[in-house]
């Protein structure tokens, strides 16, 4: 494991029962990545997928799959332009993958002596409060 993934991982073990999250070593490349998963509550008992992506590099990054399989020719432009205007507005990246999935990504750069865990934590704090304030815009978004 690498030194920012420990050093996350060991602030996740001085959390009492609140840690759910699972931590995969990720072998494709050489740059160490350790994938820390787990879900955000998007709106009342609807979870969606959040990820903690820590490798050498100089950035770690928070993702959460807002939709998945959600963006389809119908409503393409639309999404389109409610993920624009999001991007305008705050300092997450919301984005649509080639497989029509919604994400949204929070990068926080820090080498491995500089980094700190907690500002990850407040990083998923704020991605998860966004994601519950912006859920129903998006879900109408994505519905039309």
């Amino acid at each position: 494991m690498n030194q920012k993934a420990e050093k996350f991982a060991e602030m996740l073990r001085r959390i009492p029962d609140d840690n759910v999250f699972e931590t995969r070593e990720i072998e494709d490349g050489g740059d160490h990545l350790v994938l820390f998963q787990s879900s955000l509550e998007a709106k009342k008992d609807f979870y969606v997928p959040l990820g903690v992506f820590i490798d050498d590099s100089m950035f770690s990054v928070v993702r959460v799959a807002a939709m998945l399989d959600a963006v389809n020719d119908e409503n393409r432009a639309r999404v389109r332009d409610f993920l624009a205007e999001m991007n305008r507005l705050y300092k997450f990246k919301h984005y649509e993958n080639e497989d029509g999935d919604i994400l949204i990504d929070a990068s926080i750069p820090a080498d491995a002596e500089h980094f700190d865990p907690e500002a990850v934590a407040v990083v998923i704090d704020m991605v998860w409060d966004h994601l519950k304030e912006q859920y129903a815009a998006l879900e109408k978004a994505v519905q039309g």
